[in-house]
């Protein structure tokens, strides 16, 4: 694909981001542990199931600003975890959500979660560069892969 001339169209939306992301799980109570007792995500509801989908609930990702992880409980989902072991791959079986970027304010909170997480015996990658962001990578219960992405702290001319 080619470069792409950006939108100044005067009627186009006031987007502000994104306010939920949907996703399956097949359990969703060890879902809502993983993200609220290990990643310390604020579980903003929890709804019965209905006659158009099981239980869900929204986890908010930024304190409840409005920017949600929003999970429906199917216990027949055919989940394909991600392969972490083989790196930052593309399996095909994963369709088209690769993996969802959360973001932490810096450097200090990238290290305590990846040390959290180790902690807990989770895998989770080496710390990363990836431009002006560092990241770490991990897996939810469900094998979704995650990204912990923070800002590359600057360096001084004097600083190695």
């Amino acid at each position: 694909m080619g470069d792409h001339e950006p939108n100044t169209t005067p009627t186009a939306p006031p987007w502000r981001g994104f306010h939920h992301l949907a996703l399956v799980t097949p359990d969703l109570d060890a879902t809502i542990r993983f993200y609220r007792d290990v990643l310390g995500l604020v579980v903003a509801f929890v709804a019965p199931a209905t006659e158009m989908h099981g239980r869900h609930a929204m986890i908010a990702v930024d304190g409840g600003e409005g920017s949600f992880l929003h999970f429906f409980e199917q216990p027949n989902a055919a989940i394909h975890p991600y392969p972490l072991a083989t790196g930052l791959v593309f399996p095909r079986e994963l369709g088209a959500l690769h993996h969802v970027a959360l973001a932490l304010p810096d450097e200090a909170a990238g290290l305590a979660l990846r040390a959290r997480l180790h902690g807990l015996g989770l895998p989770v990658t080496e710390v990363m560069d990836q431009g002006p962001v560092r990241d770490v990578l991990f897996l939810d219960n469900n094998g979704l892969l995650l990204e912990a992405a923070w800002p590359k702290a600057s360096h001084s001319p004097n600083t190695p």
